[in-house]
């Protein structure tokens, strides 16, 4: 059966229906067939016609091949529609080929794949895509076994850059089939980044067949596939959970080779451990992550992962089985060599860096100077400490031939052999350069100095000069918290006054900070003691001593009189012999050093934090208790405003109704004195007119020399008041300045007045009052009956003697008797114009009066608002945010405690 269907694929069909006959043409042979069968009483001639549609078509004759299929009526006619299509396709007739092939109808399994394979074919020359994909796959559905199909789909989807069906077909195909090529196809996708967003489950089945085929091809697979994942966060912990599964449900044996999956194990914990991901998503993968780590690892390389499920279960009790915590701590025990690598350590500071950075909290940039100057410098670092007046300062300056500081000053001294002379000032805001001298460094500094120096460039090491210690242990803590990450420290003691209760007390605090560190002492001040006493038995007894103190430790006697150069060489072994290590074992005494200065900053940095919620909370309330007495001092300043708007308004007002009142009592009674001038010997005929130019003189007498100093005494004494009032005003805001910015601790509120108000008005007072000059009154020229009577008389009866009796008795009578209202009205209406003026912007230049002091308390509490709402803002943000802030010091913890494991000098635990 499946030879005939080779032939039917092949069109060789026709050849089982020939003789042996070589010498006749299958043509001619088939025809005398035909002719032959037609003979018969009952014949088929299909299988004929069909036998010579095939050799018409291998002769490319296919009009004559179509026209025999065309005519097959047995269980071949499928077969013949088929090959119909084949020859309109090789005719190029591809909608003919299409239609027939299409039309067939059949369930002969080996006939549907070849109609599809046609039909792929066909519509990729058609660039019909889509129902390329349907025929290939449907090929591929019937028998992924068939020949090619699997390699035609292959060469198709990546013809396409169709990755993601490449993928797909490969996966499927390494796994149907187990054949290595399919699993180096697959490798091959996931080098070139061809996997795109599948997710990790999509390989669990992949990895476990592999796994079970071929060591090799999984590890390396493994290996590829964890790279690409890593490489994507969306679906990083999703490969970490897949794979731990795959090692779940795997046996490794001892004799693989799992060193590369081992290696991955390690980085993936370091990475999963830096804060990006949650502890909540954590702690579902890294147990299993812990127990697969352990299981792929040697005896020899079992040191971290044995210290990290360790540290796993320091932070998350229970979390990892019991089994593999006591194998993680009999491993331990057994390692001797390995420990934690100065990189990891650095890797560790950054880390909390970046931490401290994201959550506001400051780690201090001279800390992190110093940190990353020992972490990568080649040199030694040696402490030189010693009490003030130990003579520490002259055994420094007389090593490198010169003094650069005082004493007294509280920098702590970095200094180190270059070729060129510098120094640079470490402060918290950073760095700067210093002249020559130190006489513009701050105190409480690092100063980096660099400058030629034989002695130091022969020892390659850099000096850490502190400060003279004094009694107060407190502030030497600041210098001993440093001392920490030093590879050794070198102490001075002063010869003349060796193991006072000062030192002994110093050295006791110091001792909590530098344990492990070594401890050496240099005794200074040889020269002073009595010259009867033996100097090598002060020395032997002065070492007794020390040993009896720090064991180990050893003593070099310094004379600050004897040359620099007698003593050099002994200096230098002194410091070789005791200072200097090989370079593995000077790294891991740094790394463990910085370990400790690590587990000190991580408790500070979350002290931090607390402290930094205690002061927003502080701050918040201490703000709106300021803000409530601020809206209420506003609120006051305005009732104060109006208070003195009133007061000095009022009062003003009723000085000028007083001088008012005043005027129109002196006015007509100076009018009513102009009688006097009028006589019987007075010409009548303009004796009106003298009368009104008197008057006029008379009023404006009266003004300048009488009115004009009292209104200008009045009115200064209203100035002298409404000074005072304001000035009371203005110390009022003085203290309630004083006091607000106590509450504030810094100078936020000026309330200052602007008195130039004051000034202006006395500059109007002294304008108004100093001269007066009112426009001629007509006193005596208005048109009222008895004025005109008067001027009449006067003209008509002035010039005879016998009337200017009556004449002058008319006009006294005028005189005295007049009231005179109008015209003093007039004139009080005029002179007092200008003050009136006055009266109405005195409400203005008040207002500008207190207008400094009403913008600066609106401000102060718009910005004491927004300082509420800031820390409000941050305080929220802590609380609600407050896994960002714990989550990673959990992660930090946990690779400090790891850390902290690796580096146990006797590793026979006993695990609690």
């Amino acid at each position: 059966m499946m030879i005939q269907e080779n032939r039917l694929i092949e069109k060789t069909y026709y050849e089982t229906l020939l003789t042996e006959d070589d010498n006749i043409h299958p043509i001619d042979e088939l025809g005398q067939a035909y002719y032959e069968e037609q003979k018969n009483e009952v014949y088929d001639l299909s299988y004929i016609r069909y036998a010579q549609g095939e050799v018409y078509y291998h002769c490319k004759d296919f009009e004559t091949a179509i026209f025999k299929w065309g005519n097959i009526e047995n269980e071949l006619e499928p077969w013949a529609k088929k090959n119909i299509g084949d020859a309109y396709y090789e005719l190029g007739f591809l909608s003919s080929a299409e239609e027939v092939y299409t039309s067939i109808q059949t369930e002969h399994q080996v006939l549907q794949i070849e109609v599809a394979l046609q039909l792929f074919s066909l519509y990729v020359k058609r660039n019909k895509r889509e129902l390329a994909y349907e025929e290939i796959e449907k090929a591929i559905r019937l028998d992924p076994d068939y020949p090619n199909v699997t390699a035609i789909a292959k060469g198709f989807y990546e013809d396409q850059e169709d990755w993601e069906k490449a993928v797909q077909l490969a996966i499927q195909e390494a796994v149907r089939t187990e054949d290595l090529e399919w699993f180096s196809t697959v490798n091959r996708y996931v080098e070139n980044g061809y996997i795109g967003r599948f997710n990790p489950e999509a390989f669990y089945s992949l990895l476990i067949c592999v796994y079970r085929v071929d060591r090799r091809h999984f590890i390396k697979m493994t290996s590829l596939l964890w790279d690409h994942f890593r490489q994507r966060d969306d679906a990083y912990l999703e490969w970490v959970r897949t794979v731990n599964d795959i090692f779940l449900n795997i046996e490794v044996e001892l004799y693989d080779a799992w060193h590369h999956i081992s290696a991955l194990y390690q980085n993936t914990y370091n990475e999963l451990t830096e804060g990006a991901f949650s502890t909540k998503d954590l702690t579902n993968v890294m147990p299993n992550l812990l127990g697969n780590w352990l299981k792929v690892s040697t005896t020899k390389g079992a040191l971290p992962v044995a210290a990290a499920i360790l540290a796993w279960h320091d932070v998350f009790p229970s979390s990892i089985s019991d089994n593999i915590v006591e194998e993680a701590e009999h491993l331990l025990s057994q390692v001797r060599e390995e420990s934690i690598t100065l990189e990891e350590t650095i890797q560790l500071f950054s880390q909390i860096e970046k931490w401290a950075e994201n959550n506001h909290l400051e780690i201090g940039f001279k800390l992190k100077w110093l940190v990353h100057q020992i972490a990568h410098s080649n040199e030694k670092h040696i402490v030189v400490a010693g009490l003030d007046g130990s003579g520490k300062s002259t055994f420094i300056q007389s090593l490198i031939g010169e003094k650069l500081w005082n004493d007294t000053e509280s920098n702590l001294l970095f200094i180190q052999h270059r070729d060129e002379k510098s120094i640079t000032e470490i402060s918290n805001s950073g760095e700067r350069s210093l002249t020559d001298c130190l006489e513009n460094s701050s105190n409480h500094h690092f100063l980096d100095i660099k400058l030629p120096s034989p002695i130091l460039h022969r020892l390659g090491c850099r000096l850490i000069d502190t400060p003279g210690l004094h009694d107060d242990v407190l502030s030497a803590k600041e210098y001993f918290e440093f001392f920490a990450l030093a590879d050794g420290i070198l102490f001075v003691l002063d010869a003349t006054q060796l193991f006072s209760e000062r030192e002994m007390n110093m050295l006791s605090e110091m001792q909590q900070f530098v344990d492990g560190i070594p401890i050496h002492f240099l005794i200074t001040k040889m020269d002073e003691i009595d010259s009867g006493y033996d100097s090598e038995m002060i020395i032997k007894n002065i070492q007794e001593k020390v040993e009896l103190l720090y064991p180990g430790a050893t003593v070099f006697p310094y004379s600050s009189v004897k040359a620099v150069s007698m003593q050099q060489n002994d200096l230098i072994s002194f410091i070789e012999k005791h200072f200097q290590t090989n370079k593995g074992k000077e790294d891991r005494n740094r790394s463990e050093q910085l370990l400790k200065t690590i587990r000190q900053v991580v408790s500070k940095l979350a002290s931090q934090r607390v402290e930094m919620e205690k002061r927003l909370t502080k701050s918040i309330e201490k703000n709106r208790d300021i803000f409530d007495r601020l809206n209420g001092f506003k609120n006051r300043i305005l009732d104060i405003e109006r208070e003195s708007i009133d007061a000095s308004s009022q009062s003003y007002k009723q000085l000028i109704l007083d001088m008012k009142a005043t005027m129109k009592k002196e006015i007509p009674r100076l009018l009513h004195e102009s009688s006097s001038i009028v006589s019987e010997d007075s010409d009548f005929k303009r004796l009106h007119l003298e009368l009104n130019e008197k008057m006029n003189e008379k009023i404006q007498l009266y003004l300048q020399e009488e009115f004009l100093p009292t209104m200008k005494e009045h009115l200064n004494s209203w100035l002298d008041v409404v000074k005072e009032q304001l000035t009371d005003i203005q110390d009022d805001f003085h203290e309630m300045s004083r006091t607000f910015n106590a509450l504030f601790e810094e100078d936020r509120l000026l309330l200052s007045c602007d008195f130039q108000v004051l000034e202006d008005w006395q500059r109007d007072i002294s304008r108004m009052t100093s001269r007066s000059y009112i426009e001629k009154e007509n006193f005596m020229l208005r048109l009222n009956p008895t004025q005109f009577l008067l001027k009449s008389a006067g003209k008509l009866l002035g010039a005879l003697p016998q009337n200017k009796t009556l004449l002058a008795n008319q006009y006294k009578k005028y005189l005295e008797r007049e009231s005179f209202s109008e015209v003093t009205t007039s004139v009080v209406n005029k002179f007092f114009l200008p003050f009136e003026m006055f009266e109405r912007a005195i409400e203005q230049d008040l207002v500008s009066f207190f207008e400094k002091p009403q913008e600066n308390v609106t401000n102060v509490i718009h910005e004491t608002k927004e300082e509420v709402e800031k820390c409000e803002m941050s305080l929220y943000d802590m609380n609600e945010h407050v896994e960002a802030f714990e989550e990673p010091l959990t992660l930090i913890n946990v690779k400090l405690r790891q850390y902290e494991w690796m580096k146990k000098e006797d590793r026979a635990l006993s695990y609690s």
